[in-house]
């Protein structure tokens, strides 16, 4: 008597509602069937108004929730460019395709500015001219917010009448982003670090036509040659979060200053940990002047 042999079968594995599940492919006497399921990517979207130009990014829900905003970016934003990059994910939050509408529309009430949306957080940043508008329509975007979605809003009102060069040059001047500090020997900045840097990415993406300095800085601990270098990864760590954050990387100047500029005793355990640093600082970049104007 001939003993059958137990065959495994390997089946290609298909996706359906979230839940990946390998089929049978034919008969035996045995087989081996894998369930398990696959957590789809975290839903976000992002929305990029600057410099002339609206940027639509990240997951949608359907074909329609696409022509949906492409429609409102039309009729709101008619004289700017749209680039988008939808990703249809269909796995989203039930709130989704609203809350977008409400970003888009805010945003067209804004001058320059940016929004991003994750299953549990919306963060807002920019400068707006009309403010009675824009707060109206914030005000219209809350009313469809989820009590469990946190709410980060920076916008800077700017009056009309002064052009916005000269709102970012005071800014600039006034600007006092707080220590940004790094454990001893590391690149990585404490968790304090965080909110500063996102006030620096919120102004610096405000004021488009501006440069970011950014540049570090070590304690006295070690050799020159060493502080050195440890100073110039800190600040492109720093560097590296702020483009993350949407900043384009060729508006950045980043340098390592080392132990050579010590703010406080580095004899002293604080004095030492004041001086593990970044200093940012903002400036406005002056755009030359077309000398033969066509008007």
């Amino acid at each position: 008597m001939i003993k059958k042999s137990a065959i495994r079968i390997v089946a290609a594995v298909i996706l359906v509602g979230g839940l990946a599940v390998s089929p049978l492919l034919g008969n035996s006497e045995s087989t081996d069937t894998s369930i398990a399921l696959l957590a789809p990517p975290p839903p976000q979207f992002q929305i990029r108004r600057q410099r002339g130009q609206l940027t639509l990014s990240g997951h949608t829900i359907s074909r329609r929730h696409e022509q949906d905003l492409l429609q409102i970016a039309t009729s709101s934003y008619s004289e700017e460019p749209v680039i988008t990059n939808f990703r249809p994910l269909g796995v989203v939050p039930r709130y989704w395709e609203d809350m977008t509408i409400e970003l888009l529309y805010l945003l067209a009430e804004s001058a320059s500015a940016q929004a991003e949306l994750s299953a549990n957080e919306i963060r807002i940043r920019g400068i707006t001219v009309d403010h009675v508008s824009w707060q109206s329509q914030f005000d219209a975007l809350k009313t469809t917010l989820p009590s469990h979605v946190s709410l980060t809003v920076d916008i800077l009102p700017v009056d009309p009448a002064v052009s916005t060069a000269e709102v970012c040059t005071r800014a600039f001047v006034a600007f006092e982003p707080g220590a940004i500090n790094f454990e001893e020997s590391s690149t990585n900045f404490r968790s304090s670090a965080y909110p500063r840097l996102d006030r620096v990415i919120a102004l610096a993406n405000a004021c488009g036509d501006s440069e970011i300095s950014i540049t570090g800085h070590t304690d006295s601990s070690g050799n020159a040659s060493r502080n050195q270098h440890l100073s110039l990864q800190r600040a492109n760590t720093v560097g590296d979060y702020i483009v993350d954050g949407g900043i384009d990387r060729a508006r950045l100047l980043v340098a390592g200053a080392g132990s050579s500029v010590p703010i406080a005793d580095d004899s002293t355990r604080y004095g030492r940990s004041l001086n593990r640093r970044i200093e940012i600082t903002l400036t406005s970049i002056d755009r030359p002047q077309n000398p033969f104007p066509t008007d």
